[in-house]
């Protein structure tokens, strides 16, 4: 848990409420491709301290994969709610080190502390915008805004770039973009393709992608400015 500890907001590391909040947490490691089991009683918070992974609703068939809910990175703190509430899963894009936290006795715990309870927030409002603006493309923007929109995002929350060139690995697959966007893999595929012959992105072997101007693609994905945006 030390890990979590150090992620802690400036001046809360060492305070008692550090010491509840580690107190609570259970550590955990999901290797590449491995879901989180559910659990049928309880919401958790999962703080990812190294890796990705992806939150997926699964297909009601039993088919393999599911819906892409969102995609979460180190340093996320994961909302997985209580099977009863929605059979929500986490995969793991990448071998993940986590810490899960029982959800209801972690906010108790942080009451104590406001930057902490802050920093929480903080981090559930973007997952929120984000959710927000993923079903706003997928009912509004055109395919090559959505593939626009995603790189745009991925290249602050994985670089922490949001203009200019960049270049960073995405552990996610064709169709995992996808079905996070509403697009076929064929569509994904097509659009990266002409997003290459336009000079706008390079790509190598399955997952290293190097963008020549986070803003030109950023006004392509239709966001107010240059750069890209929370």
């Amino acid at each position: 848990m030390a890990a979590f500890r150090a992620a802690l907001p400036e001046g809360t590391g060492d305070a008692p409420t550090a010491d509840r909040l580690c107190a609570l947490g259970s550590p955990a490691f999901l290797a590449k491709g491995q879901q989180l089991p559910p659990d049928a009683d309880e919401d958790r918070l999962v703080w990812i301290g190294t890796g990705a992974a992806k939150l997926i609703s699964p297909h009601a068939s039993g088919a393999p994969g599911g819906q892409v809910l969102a995609f979460h990175f180190a340093g996320d703190l994961v909302s997985v709610l209580r099977k009863a509430d929605g059979d929500f899963r986490l995969v793991a894009l990448a071998d993940c080190e986590l810490a899960i936290f029982p959800a209801d006795r972690f906010l108790d715990a942080a009451q104590g502390d406001p930057a902490v309870l802050r920093s929480v927030l903080t981090r559930s409002l973007q997952a929120l915008h984000r959710s927000r603006t993923r079903m706003m493309q997928m009912g509004h923007k055109s395919a090559a805004a959505r593939i626009a929109d995603f790189l745009v995002s991925m290249a602050e929350r994985l670089a922490d770039c949001t203009r200019g060139p960049c270049a960073f690995a995405l552990p996610m697959s064709r169709r995992d973009i996808g079905d996070s966007l509403g697009l076929t893999i064929e569509t994904v595929s097509r659009q990266l393709t002409e997003l290459r012959e336009a000079g706008l992105v390079t790509t190598e072997g399955r997952s290293k992608v190097a963008l020549a101007d986070v803003g030109a693609l950023a006004r392509i994905a239709g966001r107010c400015g240059d750069g890209a945006k929370n």
